[in-house]
Parts: structure tokens; C-alpha cells; sequence
């Protein structure tokens, strides 16, 4: 009676391995399944949409400022959607996604030029308001 017991003991220990290297196992070939589809059509690292948009608004962006010959050391994107551009001569600018880039920039050359015709040094200007802010 007792080697009966075991023998029932022994074999539901079996089957729990046996079930547990079946998980196991289908985790392993799930895995590899999904790193062969994404390696075989190129796509091994998955970016999102909202990324993909940011990255190409920042090549955008620093085309925009080569083209009208703003000095920068950086450019970086920031968690509400706004961009920080960092200038050569130590400022900080920071443009707002939700109003247009354009009017942004108008509107930074002219204060760069006012500021530099002033002799005042810029630390921090701010387009995401309804009215830009200077910090000196």
C-alpha cells in the first residue's frame, strides 16, 4: 500500500515536471518565433508611431535652424512635446509643438539680434506660452 502511494506521489511529481518543461518550452520557441519575424523584415527594434513622429520633427527641426543660421550645440525633445535647443553661446530655447515652428524661430532671431544689439547675455527663453519668457 504504501509503495502505491509513492508510485501516485512520484508520478503527479512527474507530471507537474513534465508540464512545467512544456511551458517552458513554448515560452523558448514564442520567443525565438518572434525575434526571427521581427529580424527577417528588419524591424528588431520596435519604436512607436508617437516616436517615430518626434524623431523626425527633431531632423526637421534642426534643418529649419541650419537653414536660417541659428547657432546650436543640441537639440533635444521633451516629455509635453516640446523641443530644447541648446545655443552656442550658452542660451536655452524652448519651442512649443502645438503652436508653428516658423513663427517660433521669427521670432528667436529677432530676439537674439535685439539681446546681442543690447549686450545682454540670454539664459532661458521660453516659447510655450501665449508670450515668450526671457530669463537673463
Amino acid at each position: 500500500m504504501f509503495r502505491r502511494k509513492l508510485k501516485k506521489e512520484r508520478s503527479k511529481y512527474r507530471l507537474k515536471i513534465f508540464f512545467v518543461v512544456l511551458i517552458f518550452l513554448a515560452l523558448i520557441i514564442v520567443t525565438g518565433e518572434y525575434l526571427y519575424f521581427n529580424f527577417s523584415f528588419g524591424r528588431a527594434i520596435i519604436i512607436s508611431p508617437v516616436a517615430k513622429e518626434s524623431q523626425s520633427k527633431l531632423v526637421s527641426l534642426e534643418t529649419v535652424l541650419n537653414k536660417n543660421k541659428v547657432l546650436y550645440s543640441a537639440v533635444n525633445s521633451g516629455s509635453d512635446g516640446s523641443f530644447t535647443v541648446e545655443l552656442e553661446s550658452g542660451g536655452e530655447v524652448i519651442l512649443s509643438s502645438k503652436k508653428e515652428l516658423m513663427s517660433q524661430l521669427t521670432s528667436l532671431q529677432l530676439i537674439l539680434s535685439r539681446l546681442t544689439i543690447e549686450g545682454k547675455k540670454l539664459k532661458k527663453l521660453d516659447f510655450r506660452f501665449d508670450n515668450p519668457v526671457v530669463s537673463f
